[in-house]
């Protein structure tokens, strides 16, 4: 039988977590780069949406 002993499970335990934390930061970083992403987009949709919305009214102006 392979017992683990407490420390190897507290080893491997500390490494978990080293490694969880490099995995936490890398998806923070994603996210905030997706983050400024989406507020461009959110800008380009606005600004599409007001200018269709003035080129409705100048056609409907114009009839």
């Amino acid at each position: 039988m392979n017992m683990v002993t407490a420390g190897e499970v507290q080893a491997e335990l500390v490494a978990h977590e080293r490694e969880c934390i490099i995995r936490a930061e890398a998806v923070q970083r994603q996210l905030d780069s997706l983050t400024g992403r989406i507020k461009r987009l959110e800008a380009l949709i606005m600004g599409s949406t007001a200018t269709l919305i003035l080129g409705f009214i100048t056609v409907l102006w114009k009839i």
